[in-house]
């Protein structure tokens, strides 16, 4: 067929960046902003500089009890982060990659996190919080994994880090729901908020750029 000199190139400008359907849109009204993006980037790396403070603190109380009060605090803290993190990354998902099929992983995770973080004050320590711990830990492990193989279902690629996170949430998961291996499970946490820090760091920026 000979070629229709009307036709427009379909090749890529040098240097441009290619378009997809999931690019932000400045005809679009998004329920996230570019502020709380960033805030989720932010509640991504503080939660990588207080997990180890934490694993201390947790290690700590189980031969001295003075550590009890650091350990449920920076507990709460934890899990205040997370949550925020889940619900900003929930609302990226359904708004810019415009994919669903996480948020029951999603929301099951925030719900697991908040009843553990306020059933763990009323523990005993004893027989009965090695039970309680495990089965916590089996619960919260399924629940990653599930949400991990959701997320690999996704198109949008999210800025480079869609797979990675898929990927070390499931790893998370099977780590934590083996329970002797929950220490990798710690480990995978670092690279896990790394590549979601990134994630909102830059989606802020790509909103604010179409914003503007």
């Amino acid at each position: 067929m000979p070629h229709n000199p009307y036709t427009p190139p379909t090749s890529q400008v040098e240097g441009a960046e290619e378009k997809t359907p999931f690019d932000f849109s400045g005809s679009t009204t998004y329920s996230i902003t570019p502020r709380q993006l960033w805030l989720a980037g932010m509640c991504s790396i503080l939660g990588i500089l207080l997990t180890p403070p934490y694993v201390y603190f947790v290690f700590m109380k189980a031969t001295n009890p003075a550590f009890n009060g650091a350990a449920l605090t920076s507990l709460f803290v934890l899990t205040a982060l997370s949550v925020y993190t889940y619900i900003i990354f929930k609302k990226l998902l359904n708004e810019k990659s415009h994919f669903r099929a996480a948020n029951l992983g999603i929301s099951l995770c925030i719900l697991a996190s908040v009843i553990s973080a306020l059933v763990e004050p009323f523990i005993n320590h004893g027989e009965t919080i090695s039970t309680y711990t495990a089965i916590e830990l089996v619960v919260f492990g399924v629940l990653l994994i599930y949400l991990g193989l959701m997320l690999l279902r996704c198109e949008d690629a999210l800025f480079g880090q869609m797979k990675l996170i898929a990927y070390l949430t499931i790893a998370s998961g099977i780590t934590t729901a083996s329970i002797v291996l929950t220490f990798l499970a710690v480990l995978l946490s670092f690279p896990l908020g790394i590549a979601t820090a990134k994630l909102f760091f830059r989606a802020s920026k790509a909103l604010a750029q179409v914003q503007n």
